[in-house]
């Protein structure tokens, strides 16, 4: 690092800012999702850290991105960076990339388990941060991690990066943003799915599906089936019920399910209901013959693989 860098490294702590997000998204197969993003300077650099979901589950994954500015009309030219992450996270291959004017995947990305990081290298001019008049770059590198069961839930873990550039280096292992994974760190719990008789099922006219989940606070989406067809997703409210429109296109039996995902420690469960629709202009039939699964581990016969 330069002497000049050097000053600006001693007040980076002091400068950091950090902004937790609590929008609610629909990440890659993740409802509810907590982004999460930290801004700091050091010097006249400019750094912006934001993980895609702060509070995810095991199995989930999340994308960690750094973006690069600058806040003076001097030119800073990146040539590496190393991620670092928890080591219950594992790198998703593929996944580490330059953002600029496009998107540049890093081919061989350094990628070590045991230290818990992820370096990319670059040509010393392959990447420019510049904010003057008529030139600016703000470069952002991206990387994806899956969360492993073996990660501690309900503890903040930590993340951070380090970097090297033509006006020196900079060491933030530990700057953030942390993410917190689940609640409850030894034991999961079993949830209950019930779907709602339904009644008066007819061909062309809407009917609405209601399923309740047990516990009501535990989040996560209850999917609608009508056999093998997709009728809807829906976000479990905060008693524990999503409802749907479901019109049915052919009558007579249909084995109408509603799945729960689960939720961080809570497991998944799903319950389903033979309806008689009727024809169109008839009277719809009511439908019976319940069956409650307490796990996701039951479900392969429903959905499939």
């Amino acid at each position: 690092m330069t002497s000049r860098e050097t000053t600006r490294a001693v007040a980076a702590g002091a400068a950091a800012a950090l902004t937790m997000g609590a929008l609610a998204i629909f990440g890659a197969g993740v409802a509810g999702a907590a982004p999460g993003s930290i801004s700091w300077d050091d010097g006249s650099s400019h750094f912006t850290r934001t993980i895609s979901n702060t509070t995810p589950a095991v199995g989930d994954t999340i994308t960690v991105t750094t973006k690069f500015e600058r806040t003076s009309w001097t030119d800073e030219y990146i040539y590496n960076v190393k991620d670092r992450h928890h080591s219950c996270l594992t790198y998703v291959p593929g996944s580490a990339k330059m953002i600029g004017q496009s998107e540049y995947p890093v081919d061989n990305p350094e990628v070590n388990a045991n230290e818990a990081y992820v370096r990319a290298a670059w040509g010393v001019t392959d990447w420019v941060v510049q904010s003057r008049p008529g030139f600016y770059r703000a470069p952002t590198f991206s990387v994806a991690y899956k969360v492993g069961q073996n990660c501690p839930r309900g503890t903040a873990l930590t993340t951070g990066m380090d970097y090297g550039g033509s006006l020196g280096s900079g060491n933030y292992g530990d700057k953030g943003p942390s993410i917190t994974i689940g609640t409850n760190p030894d034991t999961t719990t079993d949830s209950t799915t019930t779907l709602s008789p339904v009644s008066g099922a007819t061909v062309g006219k809407a009917t609405t599906l209601t399923a309740k989940v047990s516990p009501a606070n535990a989040g996560g989406t209850i999917t609608f089936k009508d056999g093998g067809t997709l009728i809807g997703a829906v976000q479990v409210g905060s008693d524990g019920t999503a409802s749907t429109a479901w019109t049915p296109a052919t009558a007579g039996e249909r084995t109408v399910t509603a799945y729960y995902s689960g939720k961080g420690t809570v497991d998944a469960s799903s319950d389903q209901k033979t309806v008689t629709v009727a024809p169109a202009g008839g009277n719809g039939g009511t439908g019976g013959g319940t069956g409650t699964g307490g796990g996701a581990g039951s479900l392969g016969s429903i959905f499939g693989s």
